[in-house]
């Protein structure tokens, strides 16, 4: 579904003669008057049980209707962390319509916590997403602390996520001032998301609130309030819903080993999500090293994809770029062998047409100037050091990434929770009991809970179902540096360049469907310094082909250019993370974590409208 872009409000803050801070949009406080922690840890966390509810346990899910300041997270991750019985993992999952400003989120901490809280707000800060309007998904402590931050309208996002929420935090602006927060259409979705042992806690005992809770089988009462409020509110599923949600949405255990076919981008991403939930990972790679194939090339870009009519292909795009950027960024922090240039990424405008809308589009302030901006074409040629056609947009947290590094970066990340098959051919798998069995031949390579079939084109000799995938042939030409050697930037039109990390420049890259020539070729060569000639026109003196070095590989794609991301229909256990085209830099590390949340039960990272995007089984069950 397309939509037009629409900006997110930010919140503004301000402060009371007392110091509380409050919403000038909605004229209310943030929090209690007792204090900025007292509310979270009097109402909800004591209203829930916790921490003593959360003990022992593999997974706890917590689901709130507004982040607000973020003090419920920050007061629910000290107690975790506080506790030596805590469970293993920690999910927060938010919605917030209008998120607070980095800048001020920072200023407020400094002015209110106390000093034992201050390098987690510090943490929390430093993380921040952009405000973008969709889900972000932010981990502390070794990814055992995981924050799911939905940005927009709650009565839009509540239907569009998938979780399974062990407590409930109704927290919000007045119903008086605030209403859609505390509506029916609200708490029919908050039973839709709850485990069957769900709670809930909030300060208000609204009578509206409480009919439209027991409408949607909540039972609820009344209890001591927090001062100056005489009551707060608390509650939890009917018994004849909590066993109506333990048959429907059952929790869903952690597989112990699971079978990663294909050591690419996808393979080694998926390897490592995998590896941050305690599996155990068996890799297999037919060749020796991981990137040997499509993954192999020198350099690629990173940078989204933007649309005026904010396609569903923009929209992952785009949740998919905001999370690499971080993942990389991550990468980088740890000193994993990352090689890559995080210096922007400049896509050119393909004709006055499309500048204009470029222009017009950013000049709506749909999204931030941090993630893209229009430049004309001469601050384009003061940044590039080249003429430039036209101008276009800027993405400054776009990169070139040496894809071979970035697999091998995920590997080191995962450590020795992954096992390396490598120089071992998959071509044989079957169901065996409640496992999968992969086998070379007569021999059996591993047998394993789950199977993820991260192998390109080649998913679709080992999968039972037909997979529409399509093999594109790409091959990319390297040019000198000398050729242009004030270019130190990443650009953009119907082709690329970039640099790499030896100091050359990348250029491509045809794109040939049906044509399964692996030689490099001048036609390809001849076509990709075309793309040059449009992108620095008059430039340079075009160089011989017949002298070029280059690469050839296969791009995998599906008939509607989104990946296979998910489980096979009919085949439990089986999953597919492939058809990722041209933009394996971008997908692989959001895709790697929406399939690590698929097989462990962990809340889905992106819009259910997302997920279904992306998932195989769009185009093998109708309606």
């Amino acid at each position: 579904m397309s939509r037009p872009l629409q900006p997110l409000q930010p919140a503004t803050l301000t402060f009371d003669d007392e110091g509380t801070p409050r919403s000038s949009l909605f004229d209310d406080r943030y929090h209690s008057c007792e204090g900025p922690l007292a509310q979270a840890q009097f109402v909800f966390l004591g209203g829930n049980g916790l921490p003593g509810r959360w003990a022992g346990r593999e997974r706890f899910v917590v689901l709130e209707t507004g982040f607000g300041l973020g003090l419920n997270f920050l007061a629910t991750w000290r107690a975790w962390l506080d506790d030596p019985a805590r469970c293993e993992r920690l999910h927060f999952v938010s919605v917030e319509k209008h998120p607070v400003a980095q800048y001020d989120l920072a200023t407020y901490y400094q002015r209110a916590l106390p000093q034992d809280m201050s390098d987690m707000a510090q943490r929390l800060v430093e993380r921040w997403p952009l405000p973008v309007s969709g889900v972000h998904r932010i981990e502390f402590d070794g990814g055992r602390v995981v924050l799911t931050l939905a940005f927009g309208d709650v009565d839009a996002l509540l239907p569009q996520l998938t979780l399974r929420a062990n407590a409930l935090y109704l927290d919000g602006f007045s119903p008086a001032r605030n209403p859609d927060m505390w509506s029916e259409h609200i708490c029919r979705h908050l039973k839709r998301l709850s485990a069957d042992d769900v709670t809930l806690a909030t300060w208000t005992v609204s009578a509206a609130l409480r009919r439209a809770l027991a409408d949607h089988s909540f039972v609820t009462e009344k209890r001591l309030g927090l001062k100056p409020k005489r009551d707060m509110l608390t509650g939890a599923l009917h018994p004849q819903a909590q066993a109506a949600a333990l048959r429907h949405r059952p929790q869903a255990g952690t597989p112990r080993c699971v079978a990663v076919i294909g050591a690419g981008l996808a393979g080694c991403a998926a390897a490592e999500r995998l590896a941050a939930r305690g599996i155990e990972v068996v890799l297999i790679e037919r060749h020796a090293a991981p990137a040997q194939e499509a993954s192999g090339n020198p350099a690629g870009v990173l940078r989204p994809m933007v649309a005026r009519d904010d396609s569903i292909a923009a929209r992952f795009s785009r949740a998919a770029f905001l999370h690499a950027s971080s993942h990389l960024r991550r990468l980088d922090g740890e000193g994993r062998p990352l090689k890559w240039g995080p210096t922007g990424v400049m896509q050119i405008a393909q004709d006055a047409e499309q500048e204009q809308m470029q222009h017009a589009l950013w000049a709506s302030h749909a999204l931030p100037d941090a993630l893209v901006r229009h430049l004309s074409d001469w601050e384009m040629t003061r940044r590039v050091g080249y003429t430039v056609p036209r101008g276009g947009w800027w993405f400054p947290r776009g990169a070139w990434v040496n894809p071979p590094s970035l697999c091998e970066a995920n590997l080191a990340r995962a450590g020795d929770a992954v096992t390396r098959l490598f120089s071992s051919e998959a071509i044989g798998l079957a169901r065996d009991g409640a496992s999968w069995r992969v086998s070379a031949g007569d021999r059996t390579l591993v047998s394993a809970d789950a199977v993820v079939l991260a192998n390109a084109s080649d998913a679709a000799a080992l999968s039972p179902l037909a997979l529409p995938l399509i093999r594109i042939r790409g091959q990319v030409t390297r040019l000198p540096r000398a050729l242009l050697p004030q270019l130190h930037v990443t650009l953009c039109c119907d082709g690329y360049l970039c640099p790499t990390p030896d100091g050359d420049l990348n250029l491509g890259a045809s794109f040939d469907v049906g044509d399964e020539d692996c030689s490099v070729r001048s036609d390809s060569h001849a076509g990709n310094l075309a793309r040059l000639e449009r992108l620095l026109p008059d430039t340079v003196l075009l160089p011989d082909v017949r002298k070029l070095a280059g690469r050839v590989a296969f791009r995998t794609a599906t008939p509607d250019r989104m990946p296979l991301i998910g489980e096979l229909p009919g085949q439990p256990g089986l999953y597919a993370f492939t058809g990722l085209g041209s933009r394996g830099l971008v997908w692989s590390p959001l895709g790697a974590e929406v399939l690590g949340a698929r097989l462990c039960g962990d809340p889905i990272p992106v819009e259910n409208e997302l997920a279904s995007a992306i998932d195989p089984r769009r185009f093998f069950v109708q309606g």
